[in-house]
């Protein structure tokens, strides 16, 4: 329904063409590591219940690439159309891939949330997995893969609820990022020369941004502006 609505943003003629024409499947990337015990076997838990359980398609890296593509250009191109679920096992955070993908996610504003399944601890988290929902799961008892699922779910309508939204603006003001989470340091990636006199915005869903997180913005980007929708509104209403 709501890739529906976009499309009417886009094109208000086609209001009565069938909303099954706009409906596709959600595709789930799994991120996990093979170099514990865990990420393997529960990676492919959730992989099994969204097979069984729902429409959506999951993507499980190596057993997914057909042979001859390049593994780092299908990966790249895998998160940058799905919701991701990164699986924090106890070696996820030391795998250089693991990281690139959670970074390559932020970077492409995707829906994301952490599924918690340390079994002992993690000497250097990946900074990068903050500022997205998290959902603890035992390695040894996977009975909230359907919660995880949920919560999955959950991000991937907000960010379309969030498009929707912004879809009447994002064209009339081409300068302005919006992005579908509250905005951390790594938001500031994509944009042009942020310590430009001309600076940027980023507009962002409520609630604001905590006083600590704001000034960290002030101080490293002083010329881009962090604004949540509703005060953007005010500002050119």
């Amino acid at each position: 329904m709501l890739r529906h609505r976009l499309d009417l943003f886009r094109r208000p003629e086609a209001a009565e063409a069938p909303l099954a024409s706009y409906l596709e499947k959600v595709q789930v990337f799994i991120s996990h590591s093979k170099h514990d015990d865990d990420g393997e076997p529960i990676a492919r838990s959730i992989r099994d219940w969204l097979h069984t359980n729902s429409a959506i398609s999951s993507f499980f890296d190596v057993y997914d690439i057909p042979a001859g593509l390049s593994f780092h250009d299908v990966l790249l191109h895998q998160i940058e159309t799905s919701a991701v679920v990164a699986l924090h096992t106890d070696s996820y955070s030391s795998r250089e891939w693991c990281r690139r993908e959670v970074i390559e996610a932020k970077l492409r504003q995707v829906p994301m949330i952490v599924v918690d399944c340390l079994r002992e601890f993690d000497k250097r988290s990946i900074p990068y997995m903050g500022n997205v929902p998290i959902v603890r799961m035992s390695p040894d008892q996977q009975d909230r893969v359907g919660m995880v699922a949920g919560r999955l779910l959950d991000e991937v309508f907000r960010a379309y609820i969030w498009r929707c939204r912004v879809e009447r603006y994002s064209e009339a003001y081409p300068d302005v990022m919006f992005i579908a989470r509250p905005p951390e340091l790594i938001s500031l990636a994509p944009l042009p020369a942020i310590q430009s006199e001309a600076g940027s915005l980023i507009v962002y869903p409520e609630p604001l941004l905590g006083a600590d997180e704001a000034r960290l913005f002030l101080e490293i980007a002083p010329n881009t502006r962090i604004l949540t929708l509703t005060e953007w509104l005010e500002e050119i209403q």
